[in-house]
This record gives C-alpha cells, sequence and structure tokens, in this order.
C-alpha cells in the first residue's frame, strides 16, 4: 500500500470527521458511514484496519466518560461472542476478492440503515446471556470482515425500549470500541495490520477527534430522532454509492 494522495487523503479525513459526529451524536454510524465513504479511496482491506484502529482509539477515553452507564456483564457477553466469531471474519477479509467484499459492504449498510431507520422495532428484543452472546457473534464476524459491527449491535440495542436512551448511546460507543479490540487482535498476528496502516490512522486520527466534539455538541442542540434521520440518511447514501463501486 502506498500512502494516499493529497485529495484522497483530504477525502478520507472529511469521510472520518463526519462519521465521528455521527458516532457522537447517536451512538452509532462510525463504521456505517466512514467504511462506503473510505472505499472511494482504498482497497476494503485497508479501511477496515483504520475504522478498527480508529474505534480502538476512540474507545479509551469513552470508557472513562461513560463508565458509570456501562453494563459490564452484558459487554463481557458480547464480547466473548465475539471472539468466537473474529477468526472467521479475519480469514474472509483475507481471502475474498476487493469487490465482493464492497458488493457486501454496500448491501449490510443499506438493509441495516433501512431496519434502524423505518422499523427500529421489529425486532423485540430480551436481554439474556444467549441472546448477548449471539449478537456478538455477529457483530464480531462482521467486524473483522468488513470493519462495521454495528448492524447487529444496534438493531439489537434499539430493540431494547425500556433502555434509557442516553445509556443504549453509551453502550452502542463502548460496544463497538470493545469488539474492535476483538478484531485487531485476530488481525495482528495474521499480519495485516502494517505500518503504514497505523501511520495512516495516526493521520486521521485528528479530524476524528474534531468530528467527535462536533458531534458532542450537536447532540446537547438537535433532537435525537433527527439526528438519527440525518445520519441515516448519509449512511444509505454512502452504502448505495459503495454498492455502484462494486461493479
Amino acid at each position: 500500500m502506498t500512502l494516499l494522495t493529497f485529495p484522497d487523503l483530504a477525502f478520507a479525513a472529511f469521510a472520518v470527521f463526519v462519521a465521528a459526529a455521527a458516532r457522537r451524536l447517536t451512538g452509532f454510524g462510525f463504521a456505517l458511514l466512514a467504511a462506503p465513504l473510505l472505499s472511494l479511496t482504498m482497497l476494503p482491506q485497508h479501511l477496515v484496519i483504520i475504522i478498527l484502529l480508529l474505534q480502538v482509539v476512540l474507545g479509551v477515553p469513552a470508557v472513562s466518560e461513560f463508565r458509570g452507564q456501562i453494563d459490564w456483564s452484558t459487554l463481557r457477553q458480547l464480547a466473548f461472542g465475539g471472539v468466537l466469531t473474529a477468526p472467521l471474519g479475519a480469514w474472509l477479509l483475507a481471502h475474498t476478492d476487493p469487490q465482493v467484499l464492497l458488493f457486501v459492504l454496500g448491501l449490510v449498510v443499506i438493509f441495516a440503515s433501512m431496519i434502524l431507520g423505518f422499523a427500529p422495532n421489529l425486532l423485540r428484543v430480551q436481554p439474556s446471556r444467549a441472546s448477548n452472546m449471539a449478537c456478538g457473534m455477529v457483530a464480531g464476524a462482521l467486524s473483522s470482515s468488513v470493519g462495521m459491527p454495528g448492524p447487529p449491535v444496534a438493531i439489537y440495542f434499539l430493540g431494547q425500549p425500556d433502555m434509557a436512551a442516553d445509556r443504549r448511546r453509551a453502550m452502542l460507543i463502548i460496544t463497538f470500541s470493545a469488539l474492535a479490540c476483538v478484531s485487531l487482535a485476530i488481525a495482528i498476528p495474521q499480519g495485516q495490520v502494517s505500518g503504514e496502516l497505523f501511520m495512516l490512522s495516526a493521520i486521521l486520527l485528528p479530524p476524528v477527534l474534531i468530528g467527535g466534539q462536533v458531534g458532542e455538541k450537536l447532540h446537547s442542540y438537535v433532537n435525537p430522532k433527527l439526528g438519527q434521520r440525518i445520519s441515516l440518511s448519509l449512511v444509505i447514501l454512502s452504502g448505495v454509492t459503495c454498492l455502484f463501486r462494486a461493479f
């Protein structure tokens, strides 16, 4: 991999800035939005690792910020489920044609966005150890293969209407970072994480942090449902773009 040209790097910075703002605004959307947009400038195998690295870094301050709202038992069960299937996702990432990954990426983004946007309560969930682990297993495979644990986790938590909105946002943010840690732990020994990808992630970190601050400010002023609709509209558009890129 060679480092991106300046125009591509500028676009990538803009993409992660918008994605980070969406993440802080709604609790989800970072990978859903960043992955299709980054696919315009780099291979799926590279963007997946960059998203995982950024998610891990973002999770460090988030643990301190949201520690009072984290259900650690649920988080452990979700992470354990992810551990079981992350190797499968990493294998798919290494052995699947980039165009196929782009197509799958686009389909997952659009399908998840439509469920979250138009029928968020389609799946009513009764939380249990088994359901937590099942969600983690699906999310772990998606995290390692296309960098997006978000769809099953977001649908799972949105399917629990009794959960307070602030706690749901906190659990979404922390769960994504935890699953990213699991996926990276699998990807690094397989040689999928290069020094250049580390460097590019470091370059993209400042716009991510700034985007997060903007999203947090917006969270104080924007109606949560409106913010979610805006984020999902951007996600659907990026997913359609990804599908076109696959052909």
